[in-house]
């Protein structure tokens, strides 16, 4: 009818207005949510690249923050509540100039329970030679929570009465080589080693009469010495 007012289409302007009002609140429409990462108990919801790992767990413990913090300690130790996780924690709150991956590294010399899951962390860098990027620094004052492994080993010499010994006991009744003598005096220190062989006097032959020994001329001037270990029916015969 000619004259009446033209009203407006009110559920039209409230949807554009609430559009708007989502634009300039940072808000997307409702046609277009955004999918929302799931969040893992006990960590931040972020998406965090492995670059970015790495990153942060080769940075200094007290210039990340609390997320950045719980998400190394998830990338090095797995998820959950572990000894190594809480040792690691520990030794970086004691040692906050140190980095999460030094720590770690020092924590996995020592033995530490191994990871509950989660990334392994990779030590390496990417043009990987074979060999650790950051070997584990120690310096004066530096608190750990254990001692790492000790690497030294005491060295052991085995002597040639030793391994003639141990052949011979091996292969009883057969002849072992000793030692071989040239020079002017080479005839009587070879003799002189059969005696000791015979009488056990060298503690690799003991006790006595378990070995014999016979000094072989087998060049001019050269003696070899040659020991064997007795069997039952050479005792009894005296051979």
């Amino acid at each position: 009818m000619a004259g009446e007012p033209v009203w407006p289409d009110w559920g039209e302007f409230i949807t554009q207005d609430r559009e708007h009002i989502n634009r300039l609140r940072g808000l997307r429409s409702p046609q277009q949510q955004t999918q929302t990462q799931p969040t893992r108990m006990g960590e931040p919801d972020m998406e965090i690249t492995e670059n970015e790992l790495r990153e942060m767990a080769r940075t200094p413990w007290r210039d990340l923050n609390a997320n950045q913090q719980r998400v190394v300690l998830a990338h090095l130790c797995g998820q959950g509540h572990s000894k190594a996780r809480t040792a690691l924690r520990d030794a970086l709150n004691m040692n906050p100039a140190r980095t999460a991956m030094e720590l770690w590294q020092i924590q996995q010399a020592a033995g530490a329970e191994p990871s509950t899951g989660g990334h392994q962390p990779d030590t390496d860098d990417d043009d990987d030679t074979g060999a650790p990027t950051t070997p584990v620094r120690w310096e004066p004052g530096m608190l750990v929570k254990e001692l790492p492994a000790d690497l030294h080993r005491a060295r052991v010499v085995i002597s040639d009465a030793q391994k003639t010994a141990t052949a011979a006991r091996e292969h009883p009744g057969q002849w072992v080589v000793y030692s071989v003598h040239t020079g002017q005096h080479a005839r009587r220190v070879a003799l002189d080693k059969c005696r000791r062989v015979a009488g056990g006097r060298v503690q690799a032959f003991t006790p006595a009469g378990v070995f014999t020994a016979r000094a072989i001329e087998v060049e001019p001037g050269k003696y070899v010495v040659f020991a064997r270990c007795r069997t039952t029916s050479n005792v009894r015969s005296g051979q």
